[in-house]
């Protein structure tokens, strides 16, 4: 969190980061053996790579860090005495019908879920599943064939980390489909993945670290700021703060005292919302040497023990020649019931568990050592009812908007899940702070959000008759048009040239269709404000329409594309109802060219982008919005957004980016689900 933070100007923020331990890092967590001069993972087991799909944010992170990523691999399966190292030796052992059942079960899950929807991971999607409400146990239990559900069981619990009976099918379709290389891959860090909490801290500038301080409570100091009281070693200190960023375990949060009863209500609901407690147990042993390879391979193994449980060579991703370490990853509530086994028994329990043909192991081992983690992580992440973004990381957003919350539960119990919820919680304490800065210099502004109506607004005359901050609208046009950049941004994004047809929503007087005529591209427009729809030149008046976005005069289907700048000027309240007529009209998909509170601190003050704004939000909350309303993100390939990126970065021919990156132009982007999304390489404009 404190590193995203920091990426933002120097001066907007002094982060204090405390933390109640003597080390960083949490659940990552890479040890030292006694015994052996080698290192192994007691906490976190691995890291998701998303980058086959689309941009991996934490992946770019480890990349950025220096680090070395170490892939992992593992496609065994041990169900009792059995090794099954391919679903030949599934077939081979327990028959074709067994064989037809599990793999009609992960085509089922493979056709309830692509692989975009499974890494964009949208509210809307996940709440309108047909999984959404049906326990994990229901589905499994449909399986027609005993064997076949007792291996897909067996692959999965150590990913889930509950029972089947205590979290939704689809978080377990989500799991089943982990194996699958088209939706993700594994991968550790070359030294552990320690290592990433350490580049990350030796990487802070601006952010002061207290270590050994746990937090006891929160309340109000006298000006209105968070006090917040912690432990300190020895003595209880009292520290005033004007955000709090509660980046702990959901099992943590109970442990605070929230001493104003608004926080509290709130708080509580949110803990009801999300306590689905589920548990790990790491037993980790060294053996004088790797006397399992040759007999089961990859980085690890899953086993139908204890219930489900995955074990890890974790000599494939630090060396420890000439010995062997496995690393078993228990989980669910037999961990609650084992827990109480001191370590020797645990240790003792899964040498035991070896299946006959590994069984020279127990007389090999030298040394073990067990992790409990018990009730750190969920066993439903996100709840049964996901909620939105906002609503998931600011709990009070009336009383207590200045507090926000990030943890692995509310996405989904990893650390690229952690990492998503800090970016989204950078991202808003950034927006906020743009938003009030720019409130104080911008009077009109200032009092349209202290009142506000709850109704659109137009436009007013001063805001095209100062376009530019001095020149009306019709002289300042082209500085801020660029009819090319557009035609060459759905063309990479969509794979669509023209002719085609398309609807400007915020077209002003229509200066913008008859540029997109001279490229042959047959415009529409839509304008709000009747102060500058009445200098529409006539020629363009039968294309150009006085009305409101919010009520289309136009036939379903009637534009092949969208390109929008006035959604930021509706009420929240009313966005829904917009995005859905856009949805309607349009038959491919739209250009989102609205204000957003995340671009660019530069840009935003050099051309006064909040006036007249009535949504302030980001470009993730924007995305929401379109999802729920029927659309889908055009695009994640990371290809096909560096060709965007340099369209967008040579268009703004060395003035202020409006955009802080990459990235971002994915949120731009909306395709209609049914449209087939365009190849990478197909009319895209090439980055040079």
């Amino acid at each position: 969190m404190t590193h995203l933070l920091e990426r933002f100007p120097v001066g907007i923020f002094d982060v204090t980061l405390f933390e109640a331990t003597a080390r960083l890092g949490g659940k990552i967590l890479t040890q030292r053996f006694d015994t052996i001069p080698a290192i192994y993972e007691a906490g976190v087991a691995e890291l998701y790579d998303y980058s086959n799909i689309g941009v991996d944010p934490l992946k770019t992170l480890v990349q950025g860090l220096g680090l070395k990523a170490i892939p992992m691999h593992g496609h065994a399966v041990v169900l009792g005495d059995e090794i099954l190292r391919s679903d030949h030796d599934f077939r081979r052992r327990f028959g074709l019908p067994a064989f037809r059942a599990s793999g009609e079960f992960h085509k089922t899950c493979t056709a309830l879920y692509s692989s975009s929807d499974y890494y964009e991971g949208h509210v809307a999607v996940d709440r309108q599943h047909p999984w959404a409400h049906r326990t994990f146990r229901e589905v499994l239990d449909e399986i027609p064939d005993e064997n076949a559900r007792r291996y897909v069981e067996a692959a999965v619990r150590s990913d889930t980390a509950t029972e089947p009976h205590l979290t939704s099918a689809l978080n377990g379709l989500k799991n089943v489909l982990m194996d699958d290389p088209r939706y993700m891959r594994l991968y550790s860090i070359e030294g552990g993945i320690e290592k990433v909490v350490e580049g990350i801290a030796n990487g802070l500038k601006q952010t002061e670290i207290v270590r050994g301080s746990r937090l006891l409570a929160i309340g109000r100091a006298p000006d209105g700021r968070y006090r917040l009281r912690l432990r300190n070693h020895d003595r209880t200190v009292a520290c005033d703060f004007d955000r709090v960023v509660l980046a702990l375990p959901h099992n943590w949060l109970g442990e605070i005292e929230f001493e104003d009863l608004p926080l509290r209500l709130a708080m509580q609901k949110h803990l009801a919302r999300y306590e689905h407690p589920a548990h790990y147990l790491r037993v980790t042993v060294v053996f004088e040497r790797p006397f399992w390879r040759g007999k089961v391979g990859g980085s690890y193994f899953l086993s139908d023990a204890f219930g489900g449980c995955c074990v890890y060579d974790e000599g494939l991703r630090h060396d420890c020649e000439p010995y062997g370490v496995l690393g078993w990853l228990l989980a669910g509530t037999t961990v609650a019931t084992l827990c109480n086994s001191g370590d020797r028994e645990l240790i003792a329990c899964v040498l035991d568990s070896l299946p006959r043909s590994l069984a020279e192991g127990r007389g090999l081992f030298k040394e073990g050592r067990v992790h409990r983690w018990i009730n750190t992580i969920s066993g439903l992440p996100g709840g049964w009812d996901v909620q939105e973004l906002r609503d998931r990381h600011i709990p009070a957003p009336v009383s207590d908007p200045g507090l926000h919350l990030v943890g692995d539960y509310l996405f989904d119990c990893t650390i690229n899940g952690v990492f998503d919820s800090a970016e989204y919680v950078s991202e808003a304490i950034l927006s906020d702070w743009n938003q009030r800065a720019y409130n104080e210099t911008a009077e009109e502004v200032t009092s349209a959000l202290a009142a506000p109506t709850g109704e659109a607004e137009p436009l007013g005359s001063d805001y095209f008759d100062f376009y530019d901050g001095e020149n009306p609208y019709e002289d300042s046009f082209e500085e801020h048009f660029d009819e090319t950049y557009t035609i060459d941004l759905i063309r990479t994004i969509f794979g669509r040239s023209p002719p085609y047809r398309l609807l400007d929503c915020g077209s002003a007087n229509g200066l913008t269709l008859q540029r997109f005529a001279r490229k042959n591209v047959e415009a529409w427009g839509i304008e709000y404000s009747p102060y500058i729809y009445a200098r529409t030149p006539e020629p363009w008046r039968a294309r150009n329409i006085y009305g409101d976005v919010r009520k289309l005069p136009f036939d379903d289907g009637f534009f092949d594309f969208v390109y929008e700048t006035c959604l930021c000027y509706l009420p929240e309240a009313d966005l829904d109802t917009a995005i859905s007529e856009l949805f309607r009209v349009c038959r491919v998909g739209v250009f989102f060219g609205s204000i957003t509170t995340d671009m660019t601190k530069e840009v935003i003050e050099a051309y006064e982008l909040f006036e007249g704004v009535q949504t302030f939000s980001t470009l993730w909350e924007w995305s929401e919005r379109f999802v729920r309303n029927g659309f889908r993100i055009a695009t994640s390939d990371p290809k096909v957004l560096q060709c965007a990126w340099k369209i967008e970065t040579d268009a703004n021919n060395g003035d202020f980016a409006w955009y802080p990156d990459m990235e971002s132009m994915r949120y731009c982007f909306y395709v209609k689900p049914e449209v087939p999304p365009p190849r990478a390489d197909r009319g895209a404009v090439s980055p040079g």
